[in-house]
């Protein structure tokens, strides 16, 4: 797939440029009463509104195509890689407590923050209308509505009525389909998916490339009515997502040594260097040559479990979709006066984890592949977005938790691997990361 030429710095600083100066905008308006500055907030929101519509004409298409190509791309890794398919249960293992854990955290967390009704009222004023379905929904919460409601009775109504969950698992299932044809009707198929997902991401790159002037004109409308409020919200926010990732990465130190047979006094040294190296350059896989350091001094790790584990775990393995998932999810819910219901919450989360493996090398990407999870729970896109934007604030704490866990799935494996399972495997890096 061809490489988009897309500053990520761009992306990323504009943002936040452009998050700064629609709060500067919108509170001055609101405080100062200026009308000049209210009619210029009125003339840009309808072109904010463009961007959210690109956004959501591509959700449906994009996640039909992931879902299919993953699938396809998960069987051959497992078939091939041994020790790869052991480190991606390691993961889903460490993924999936961590997000029970934060799933019943976030609630308490989110309600120490005041929502007053005149926020909830401006936020909403602000919020595009979304096809509302008759039929086929699960809005009471029940469990048999809830499992009735994931098979749709017409895949193309539910596409045009963005009932994400239906689709996500018609998806799945034609997918799994897929795996039981014959090999050259497969490659045909999976080929029509890479080069939808190409020319989609040819359309991805446009969106994102106008996201700073689209953030601020969301931002400078909805400060315009909610002034000072909103800003204090994501100020709440990011300190929560702070204080959440530091509570996941105790919740490793204590489970890595547990499971790994391994002192918490010398699994901490052997991750010292690594973190340090997240602190500064906020890139798990320029960590790379710490960890294998570490775990090869510090540890004593098998060579082969070294090789094979650590340029997997740091390229795929995201650890820290376990705080943003229930954080976001609950905190948007929060502030929009959204009810969340217990089945539902917990399709949302199983069909987050799989996001946790890393999205294409494209800046924001990943915005495009949880987004319609949560249209899928009611939550609007305005909000959504803004909240993505701040989210790349506390990149240091995401990082160190990554490479935290990159160490405690190798450490995890060296002691549950029988030494047989690597037989015939290579240790070199490249077989994993090419």
């Amino acid at each position: 797939m061809k490489p988009l030429n897309i500053n990520k710095n761009f992306v990323f600083y504009g943002s936040l440029i452009g998050l700064a100066l629609g709060f500067l905008f919108g509170i001055v308006a609101k405080q100062g009463d200026i009308d000049f500055l209210f009619t210029f907030s009125n003339i840009l929101e309808p072109i904010g509104n463009l961007w959210i519509n690109a956004l959501r004409m591509i959700v449906v298409p994009l996640i039909i195509a992931y879902i299919v190509t993953a699938v396809a791309s998960f069987s051959h890794l497992k078939s091939t890689f041994k020790i790869g398919g052991s480190a991606i249960l390691t993961h889903l293992f460490l993924i999936g407590t961590g997000m029970a854990i934060m799933t019943l955290l976030s609630p308490s967390v989110v309600s120490m923050f005041d929502v007053t009704p005149e926020m909830t009222t401006s936020l909403h004023s602000h919020v595009m209308d979304m096809p509302m379905p008759e039929e086929e929904s699960a809005t009471d919460g029940s469990i048999s509505d809830a499992i009735s409601y994931l098979i749709p009775s017409n895949l193309f109504r539910a596409a045009a009525d963005e009932n994400i969950l239906p689709i996500f698992v018609a998806s799945f299932l034609f997918a799994l389909a897929l795996t039981r044809v014959s090999e050259s009707n497969r490659k045909k198929i999976v080929g029509f998916f890479d080069a939808l997902i190409e020319t989609l991401h040819v359309l991805i790159g446009w969106i994102i490339t106008v996201m700073p002037f689209a953030v601020f004109t969301l931002v400078f409308a909805m400060a315009t009515e909610s002034g000072a409020d909103l800003l204090s919200a994501l100020m709440f926010f990011v300190v929560a997502y702070c204080a959440l990732t530091v509570l996941l990465i105790l919740f490793l130190y204590v489970i890595t040594p547990l499971l790994g047979n391994v002192s918490l006094k010398k699994f901490a040294k052997a991750m010292l260097p690594a973190q340090t190296v997240a602190v500064g350059t906020r890139s798990s896989m320029v960590c790379l040559p710490a960890l294998i350091e570490g775990a090869r001094d510090k540890l004593q790790l098998p060579e082969k479990v070294i090789g094979i584990i650590m340029p997997m775990s740091v390229s795929i393995f995201k650890v820290n979709k376990a705080v943003s998932a229930p954080l976001q999810l609950y905190f948007l819910a929060h502030i929009y006066g959204i009810q969340l219901d217990p089945i539902p919450v917990l399709l949302f989360m199983l069909a987050y984890i799989p996001t946790s493996f890393t999205s294409p090398g494209i800046p924001s990407t990943g915005l495009f592949i949880t987004l319609p999870l949560y249209l899928a729970m009611g939550i609007p896109v305005e909000g959504y977005v803004i909240l993505k934007t701040v989210d790349a604030i506390p990149d240091i704490f995401k990082t160190v938790v990554n490479v935290t866990e990159d160490m405690s799935v190798a450490t995890i494996i060296s002691r549950f691997v029988s030494d047989s399972a690597f037989a015939g495997e290579t240790a070199s890096p490249t077989a994993i990361t090419s």
